[in-house]
């Protein structure tokens, strides 16, 4: 029979009491991503049988997103835009069915993705003074629903950083999840955000003007960024903004519900971190890049996360590979896991996360893969269901 996507939604946040923290780090986790999965999740037949693999694979934690890319929430919300409501096709599995089966179900939280641009839908459309402005080759300056598919928000708007968290506080005090985990909690870019509102704070954070903006800060040409004298002051500033919005969401999950595992999802890639202006790194790891400073040192993350995703999204498996192919050690699943471990240096537990369209035909390689992840970290995450149903690689994750 088939569901409908708003009785989806709901059931989705409708579950038995959440298991506590104590085993918070998933050993093997699952993302799900409602859109690219609705052919098997749009029955509760399909998500039952989904559960029966995923349990019988070893899989610990799913990660069905509560709120999407796109700022779009799968649960019944009294303020934030609901899915059924959009022509974006999209559902999810309840969460019922995967305790009962004994797997936690941490939900990811997109937080300052507020729109799809391709449909001109979302929030970020909707109220055009919360968008980032992003400085454009040849265009200047322009809203972020004219750069890519994802609208973002600006994170150091206050009533941005309210309305997040709203959301979030929404879910865990409705909502008897496992957990909550930050995805997007991050400026979109380099080139973002470059609005006067932007200018006026990050001239008080300096404490004096600045004469010419943007490019004292940062410029573009048709291919590639270019920093400004004051480039790295910037980019730690927006660190800073990333670091008190998740001082505060962390703070407010825990006064809610001190059971729930707090997370988030990071790219693996820190040497250039510097462009999504997150410091997810233990507050006094060794940091030897050139653009790090004090500031930025201070606006550390890794401190309030019970585990971090870090996106390990490399085709070569050893660094000895990636040296190969002319690529520094670290881009590759290897290297990036233990430089993960490294940064995080015991203040979180990272989790090394697979893209598995990077091995499509290539199962050994994804097993290889999987194997150094779960070697190098605190265990594994899996993007997404849809290539292990694609693929048929249930067999594959065993230990």
């Amino acid at each position: 029979m088939r569901v409908t996507i708003a009785a989806l939604g709901l059931a989705l946040m409708m579950a038995a009491p959440a298991t506590g923290r104590g085993d918070a780090v998933p050993r093997l986790a699952l993302w799900i991503e409602p859109s690219a999965n609705l052919p098997v999740l749009s029955t509760r037949e399909g998500v039952a049988a989904v559960l029966d693999k995923a349990k019988a694979a070893g899989v610990t934690v799913v990660i069905p997103e509560a709120k999407t890319a796109w700022g779009l929430v799968t649960y019944e919300s009294e303020f934030a835009p609901l899915l059924r409501s959009s022509p974006i096709p999209r559902v999810s599995p309840p969460v019922e069915e995967a305790h009962r089966r004994g797997i936690q179900v941490h939900a990811a939280v997109n937080v300052f993705g507020e729109g799809y641009t391709p449909t001109q839908t979302g929030l970020a459309i909707e109220r055009p003074d919360w968008q980032a402005q992003h400085l454009v080759y040849a265009l200047g300056v322009v809203p972020s629903s004219r750069v890519g598919a994802v609208a973002f928000v600006n994170p150091a708007l206050p009533e941005v950083q309210l309305y997040e968290l709203a959301v979030i506080h929404e879910i865990v005090s409705r909502y008897d999840v496992d957990g909550i985990l930050l995805d997007r909690a991050r400026y979109p870019d380099a080139t973002a955000d470059v609005s006067d509102d932007s200018r006026a704070r990050f001239e008080r954070w300096l404490g004096r003007p600045v004469p010419r903006w943007p490019e004292d800060v940062v410029w573009v040409d048709s291919d590639r960024v270019i920093p400004g004298p004051l480039f790295r002051q910037w980019v730690a500033w927006r660190a800073g903004i990333i670091r008190q919005f998740v001082r505060a969401a962390r703070q407010m999950v825990r006064g809610e519900r001190p059971d729930l595992a707090f997370a988030a999802y990071v790219g693996g890639w820190y040497p250039t971190y510097w462009n999504e202006s997150v410091n997810w790194a233990a507050p006094d790891a060794r940091l030897p890049f050139r653009w790090v400073t004090a500031a930025w040192q201070q606006a550390a993350v890794a401190q309030y996360f019970d585990y971090l995703l870090v996106g390990l999204y490399y085709s070569d498996i050893s660094r000895a590979a990636a040296l190969r192919a002319r690529l520094p050690a670290w881009a590759s699943v290897e290297g990036g896991a233990m430089l993960a471990r490294d940064l995080t240096a015991g203040a979180t537990t990272p989790v090394g996360s697979l893209l598995l369209s990077l091995y499509e035909g290539q199962p050994e390689r994804f097993a290889a893969a999987l194997r150094s992840t779960r070697r190098l970290t605190g265990g594994a995450m899996l993007f997404d269901l849809v290539f292990l149903e694609r693929y048929g690689w249930w067999n594959l994750l065993r230990p």
